[in-house]
């Protein structure tokens, strides 16, 4: 029998989200435009899911999180987390999970932590379907040449993050690199 995913959904300082957990760990959190889009969104990744708006105390505690983020970005670290994808996908999230609020890595920095180098393309492949958006901070990848790159959620999301945790963590991050002029490949 399947556990129900119990979800919430609402506005939070970053914009409208959706979030999720499966009993013991938080297994999706998107941004969208509205309500309808993410839930929708939400059900075409996770067919097989009973969904239930039932609350319980992990659901509370990643939501308080997520709208504390641009505060403590370090709280959301504390959910546990499950991971679906491939193997390399995981292997991939997990490092980015293990990041701390503040740093940054380029695509090729985050292929060869994982010991492939060459896996630059796979690498941003992975980052791009990361369905944990912020847990796993696919935000703090750039791109070798200090641009922003692309980003699930939005560019403009992205350059908040970013300035953000350069505010709190006094991060290696230029104006330029948040210019509006650093867009995605």
């Amino acid at each position: 029998m399947t556990a129900a995913i119990k979800y919430k959904q609402g506005l939070t300082p970053m914009g409208y989200l959706i979030i999720a957990t499966d009993g013991d760990s938080l297994v999706y959190a998107e941004f969208s435009e509205s309500p309808e889009i993410a839930l929708e969104k939400f059900r075409l990744e996770h067919p097989e899911g009973k969904l239930s708006s039932t609350q319980d105390s992990l659901l509370d505690g990643a939501w308080i999180a997520y709208a504390n983020y641009l505060e403590r970005p370090e709280e959301l670290q504390q959910i546990p987390i499950r991971l679906g994808g491939t193997e390399f996908q995981r292997q991939v999230w997990n490092t980015l999970a293990q990041m701390p609020a503040g740093s940054r890595q380029t695509y090729s920095q985050l292929a060869a932590a994982i010991g492939q180098p060459t896996a630059v393309r796979a690498v941003a492949s992975a980052c791009a379907r990361n369905s944990i958006a912020l847990r796993i901070p696919c935000h703090r990848i750039l791109r070798s040449d200090g641009a922003l790159g692309s980003y699930r959620w939005g560019l403009a999301l992205k350059r908040r993050l970013l300035s953000t945790e350069r505010k709190l963590f006094g991060a290696n991050v230029t104006v330029a690199d948040l210019s509006t002029q650093a867009v995605a490949d």
